[in-house]
């Protein structure tokens, strides 16, 4: 059967058009002299953001005796938006383009609202710490025009994300219009949007791994959510090697699991990658500022909710424990 219904996460387009449809700046004025000059964003202004030492800042260095710190100066962030129905016709756009791509004939969709249970859940850091980020002036206006425009309909109890595999979950005829390489890792149909060449891809299967023109970790099926579990997400904000002091990355997670054959395999060389990382128990204080004590299977058992997706809205209050897996795998915990 071929899939003919898009399951459509409108999340991921809200944003990509509210933030499209704006110009960002940054206003940078001298503390002292109130002097202002105005930026395309703090990297033009000071170069790298750790050494803060670059950019025009090291320009105007050059004709002085006394150098100017870049914390001499207050930013601003300047916000310029399109006339709106020029953002929205962007949205309307969007999404209209990749139904027609994927070849849907029917869709769903849905938006979001509110903060993630994984959120409650995390404890070493603070999945997808979002705080700090500027939100496109016109977000509101486009998430309303959305929901009308699709008739989606606002999950407000899980992720967005979670619905949208629960929607396409056991379910042949659906697949997920996607963006996120979150959901390479669930069993469910995917059409991603930014790698159309694959086409609607069934990821319920252990599948593979693999690396592409410019050296970056894709994959599809089990293996590559195993793959999640001991990699890093910079954007959801937890990594296996977050309470290690050890150095790891995508790459030594793509090495560890590459060649694995099946999900056993997989599994054990998942148990082994954290043990190197956390061979002994240790205390660790959390993003809340509690002290804890922590091991290997802990931080992967954590890692291994904040990457999983929910197939099931049973599976929200009785979640699928790593240990539990292990188990019933017959390795050893």
């Amino acid at each position: 059967m071929k899939p003919t219904t898009a399951v459509i996460d409108l999340d991921l387009f809200k944003y990509h058009a509210a933030a499209a449809g704006e110009t960002r700046s940054v206003l940078v004025t001298h503390k002292a002299t109130k002097r202002t000059i105005e930026v395309a964003n703090r990297t033009e202004f000071y170069g790298d953001w750790r050494k803060k030492e670059g950019g025009k800042l090291a320009e105007i260095n050059k004709s002085r005796t006394s150098p100017f710190l870049w914390d001499e100066f207050e930013y601003e962030d300047i916000q310029r938006p399109e006339p709106i129905e020029n953002v929205l016709h962007t949205a309307k756009v969007m999404v209209e383009k990749d139904l027609k791509s994927s070849g849907a004939k029917n869709y769903l969709a849905f938006l979001g609202e509110g903060e993630s249970f994984r959120t409650e859940l995390s404890t070493i850091s603070k999945y997808k710490d979002r705080d700090s980020l500027l939100k496109p002036l016109l977000l509101g206006e486009v998430t309303e025009y959305l929901r009308k425009k699709f008739k989606a309909e606002i999950v407000t109890d899980i992720e967005n994300d979670d619905r949208v595999v629960i929607e396409c979950f056991k379910r042949p005829d659906r697949f997920a219009v996607i963006e996120d390489k979150d959901f390479w890792g669930c069993p469910i149909n995917v059409w991603d949007r930014n790698q159309q060449e694959r086409g609607i891809v069934s990821c319920n299967k252990f599948g593979k791994l693999f690396l592409d023109d410019k050296g970056k970790v894709r994959g599809e099926g089990r293996i590559f959510f195993y793959w999640q579990v001991c990699a890093s997400d910079k954007t959801d904000g937890y990594a296996a090697n977050s309470a290690s002091d050890q150095r790891w990355g995508d790459k030594g997670a793509f090495n560890a699991l590459v060649n694995c054959k099946d999900d056993k395999e997989a599994l054990v060389a998942l148990v082994q990658v954290y043990k190197d990382l956390y061979p002994e128990p240790k205390m660790f204080t959390g993003w809340r500022g509690e002290e804890f004590e922590i091991d290997w299977l802990y931080v992967a058992s954590e890692n291994w909710h904040m990457a999983r997706m929910l197939r099931t809205m049973d599976e929200l209050k009785n979640k699928i424990e790593l240990k539990d897996v292990l188990i019933k795998m017959g390795i050893e915990v």
